[in-house]
């Protein structure tokens, strides 16, 4: 969801009005046909992934450097973004899982602290919430809309990425973050080795050429 005032790294959320404002539009984007439906993971071609060392919700220190060893799925959202609040609920019911084991990190975009302990009191979850409040971890991860969910391998290389709304719990996601999560497991991002990689049939495009044809 990409409310008008917060399009782009450089949009921004100020203000009462301006905060009802963009409430409204996300409320009535939620209202829209297939608004709120599950995207898919697409695989996430990045050299490495972004920095990530934020403050979390209880105040403690969380650098994502120091995770490595099981995947990590890094969740970018905001409480006035209808999906988000029920993908969050899909996030909590993939943590609960512990099947495949993979942690997750819901970064806040520009939100109080004091917004977000009444959400989360509200809708508890069972894994940190981080503050990006001056949204410079959104400008390096590159998010232009809300949810934008990115996941990681046990070795913190780039996997996949969705910027829809997503079932965390539905057999396809299950099955992508199973295979991630396998010790030596299929990364997407990476490119296979030149022997694993189909060969051109060269002896039929050198008849054709031969024949004076276009290489069909």
């Amino acid at each position: 969801m990409v409310a008008p005032e917060f399009r782009g790294a450089s949009g921004l959320v100020r203000g009462p009005k301006r905060r009802l404002r963009a409430l409204a539009v996300g409320l009535v984007l939620a209202l829209l046909p297939g608004a709120g439906k599950a995207g898919d993971l697409q695989p996430w071609s990045s050299p490495a992934p972004p920095e990530l060392a934020l403050t979390r919700l209880d105040a403690a220190a969380l650098d994502l450097a120091d995770m490595r060893g099981e995947p990590v799925i890094v969740h970018f959202f905001a409480t006035w973004c209808g999906p988000c609040i029920e993908e969050m609920a899909s996030l909590n019911a993939l943590a609960q899982r512990r099947d495949p084991a993979v942690a997750i990190l819901a970064v806040n975009v520009g939100e109080v602290p004091a917004r977000l302990r009444s959400f989360f009191k509200a809708r508890p979850v069972d894994f940190p919430v981080l503050l990006d409040e001056d949204r410079a971890a959104m400008k390096r991860w590159q998010v232009l809309g809300l949810p934008t969910s990115f996941v990681l391998d046990g070795q913190l290389r780039p996997a996949f990425k969705t910027e829809e709304p997503l079932d965390w719990t539905s057999p396809a996601v299950l099955r992508a973050l199973a295979a991630v999560a396998k010790p030596g497991g299929e990364n997407p991002s990476e490119e296979r080795p030149e022997e694993e990689r189909p060969k051109q049939d060269l002896s039929r495009t050198t008849a054709d050429k031969n024949e004076g044809g276009a290489i069909r």
